[in-house]
């Protein structure tokens, strides 16, 4: 702490060294003089944001040019009026662009920064991970707290309460004489943590208070002790100062400071101007990958590992003896080990006598669908991976539809991405059961009128035949072999952990696993008995980045331009081209200020309800546990505790949270 508050002084004493510095030039000083780009004071970093200068004419023009990107987003008109079962508030994604459309037409904005704040509210109001912003402000600074705080429960049943970090790791030595944490600010700790939180729960607000509060105001107030990197914006929905007052039960009280790590390398900027210049106006923001959740807590394995990522654990614990464990920290893992691995891990945990499989997706976020669809048929090789999805039509939709419906008749062969995984390709599109095409762009596209919604017909994800390579193993579909050929384990010995924080393929494999009669239990939640969801983040049919849909756009033109040019049969007219050209999104490079992010291109469907978006269900876990001291630190203790919970008569979940107590 000592060190910190020499901090503190030492930037204190260049904002006021005769004169008034800059605000950027006083990170930059700081950075210079204490030889690090880590624990910058967090007030001398958010005035550097906000002295960044507004353009009202080309934040017009930002707007502008990607509402044609957003157009793109599936569930427009479901957020708009979403079914009963949907715990998230409605949002209205174009009209509220349209409103901030206006506020810079007005000259609305006093900086860049406040402009680029209401751009990342208002996409992050839709609570989908798949549709994300990432703006040039958002990816210079990490902001963190000093004294990081968790949420645990004496026993994993009973409420729990608020601690510092330290005070965790003192409770896992024995040490009873520690305080909770009461209030922040003056305000009940509890209440302040929710408030934070519920502004960026990306689906239930039930799942994102959890242990670590990972969700992305709280991640930044408050500091995390196992960050997965779920969600990696660096600065929360509103500044509320640069230090935070947190006080015990035993009526001690400690001061929390706000600082932040630069990301970039250096930061010579010596002022606002100079920084939106550089970072808004030139530099590209660089893709944000999804990182898998770390290690930390795992114990060493006994059977088979993959850089950490995926790995199987026989337990020498005695409420483990009979369990094996499969751990999947991501599905963003080379698809070919995620196959040996699992398939390795379940033969030699059934020749181990081991009688029920666990699987670990704490923290999970996504990755690979095929990885997800050849994990689930590994486990179920007798059922058909179910995947069914809907484009969203609209103007943007139509014009590349209509420019890939001559695909099948090129002579060249494009590459592979532009025709088997071409979503705009309804020569290239199965039905869900994997038996059927369509007969015509018409047959596919529509578009028909679902709740409201302009949308396509029903579709696979893709091809499972024709997307199975050796590179991308699909188990029993293309070149791969049906390898089990039979279950190793019967579902009501399957066993899914997760924390509430499973997004993308992750909630894709979870909600199949689980309709096949698998159990589910997930750990943390708000402090308040009831259900929890296992499946906290998207559950969308396709993510597809920004520059991802341009890449579609410019082969399109190209392929129209060549078709107009051999004059046989054109894909459109001159004039239904220039028509399209006027909704199409441009280059992201062609911006006004850099940018990045995607949409969930396609909404997931489950079987036997074509016409509820999978993003707006609602499905309790069969149970629900509060992490302790002892299983925040540890994941075996995290298997032990669910393995007692779910062990034959003696269940014993979350007072509500039983399978039998859904909403």
């Amino acid at each position: 702490m000592t060190a910190h508050i020499g901090d503190i002084a030492q930037a204190s004493q260049i904002q006021n060294n005769g004169r008034q510095i800059e605000p950027c030039a006083q990170v930059s000083d700081w950075i210079a003089q204490a030889k690090t780009t880590k624990g910058i004071p967090g007030n001398l970093v958010y005035g550097c944001l906000t002295s960044m200068p507004f353009d009202a004419e080309d934040a017009v023009n930002f707007v502008d040019e990607y509402r044609k990107y957003l157009q793109f987003q599936s569930t427009i008109e479901s957020l708009k009026n979403p079914p009963d079962q949907y715990s998230m508030p409605l949002t209205d994604l174009l009209g509220g662009l349209g409103h901030i459309r206006q506020k810079a037409q007005d000259r609305g904005y006093s900086s860049h920064w406040d402009f680029e704040l209401d751009l990342r509210q208002h996409i992050n109001s839709a609570h989908d991970a798949h549709l994300a912003l990432q703006l040039c402000s958002t990816v210079l600074f990490r902001f963190s707290n000093s004294v990081p705080l968790v949420s645990l429960s004496s026993d994993g049943l009973e409420l729990p309460q608020v601690y510092t970090l330290d005070d965790a790791q003192l409770l896992t030595r024995g040490v009873q004489s520690v305080s909770p944490v009461v209030s922040i600010d003056g305000q009940d700790a509890v209440r302040y943590l929710e408030a934070f939180s519920s502004q960026a729960a990306l689906h239930d607000p039930d799942a994102q208070y959890n242990t670590n509060f990972p969700s992305l105001a709280s991640q930044i107030a408050l500091g995390t002790p196992r960050n997965n990197g779920l969600w990696s914006r660096n600065l929360g929905e509103k500044w509320t100062g640069d230090r935070l007052t947190l006080t015990f039960a035993n009526g001690s009280s400690t001061e929390s400071h706000r600082t932040a790590d630069l990301i970039p390398l250096e930061f010579p900027y010596r002022n606002g101007t100079a920084l939106f210049n550089a970072r808004c106006r030139k530099d590209p923001v660089p893709a944000t990958a999804v990182a898998a959740s770390d290690s930390g807590g795992y114990s060493n394995t006994t059977w088979s590992s993959y850089g950490g990522l995926i790995a199987g654990y026989f337990s020498e614990e005695e409420a483990l003896q009979d369990v094996g464990v499969l751990a999947i920290t991501t599905f963003s893992v080379n698809s070919v080990t995620l196959q040996q691995v699992s398939v390795d891990f379940l033969r030699n945990a059934t020749e181990a006598g081991k009688k029920r499989s666990f699987l670990d997706l704490s923290g999970n976020p996504g990755g690979s669908l095929t990885a997800g669809v050849d994990l689930f048929h590994i486990f179920f090789p007798d059922v058909v991976p179910y995947t069914a999805t809907r484009l969203r039509a609209h103007t943007g939709a139509e014009f590349l539809s209509k420019a890939f419906s001559g695909l099948a008749q090129l002579h060249r062969k494009l590459q592979f991405e532009l025709w088997e995984g071409n979503p705009f390709s309804w020569q290239a599109a199965v039905t869900p059961n994997q038996d059927d095409n369509f007969k015509s762009l018409e047959a596919w596209y529509g578009p028909y009128e679902i709740d409201g919604a302009p949308l396509s017909n029903l579709y696979a994800n893709f091809n499972f035949t024709s997307i199975s390579t050796t590179y991308s193993p699909i188990t029993g579909y293309g070149p791969i072999p049906l390898d089990p050929s039979r279950r190793l384990f019967a579902p009501e010995d399957i066993i899914i952990i997760t924390d509430g924080n499973c997004v993308s393929t992750c909630a894709y494999f979870v909600d199949r696993m689980q309709r096949q009669g698998v159990r589910t239990v997930a750990f943390g939640g708000r402090p308040q008995y009831g259900p929890m969801q296992a499946i906290g983040g998207t559950r969308g049919g396709q993510n597809l980045a920004y520059g991802g849909i341009y890449s579609y756009v410019e082969t399109a033109h190209g392929l129209i331009r060549e078709s107009l040019q051999n004059g046989s049969s054109p894909l459109m007219s001159m004039e239904e081209w220039a028509q399209f050209n006027k909704s199409i999104p441009v280059d992201p490079d062609e911006f006004p200020f850099v940018f990045g992010g995607g949409v969930n291109l396609r909404n997931e469907y489950a079987p036997g309800d074509d016409k509820t978006p999978q993003q707006f269900t609602y499905k309790a876990a069969d149970c629900r546990l509060f992490y302790t001291a002892e299983s925040l630190f540890s994941q075996e203790a995290v298997w032990r505790a669910a393995a007692v919970a779910l062990s034959g008569g003696n269940s014993s979940c979350v007072q509500g949270s039983m399978s039998n107590a859904r909403r």
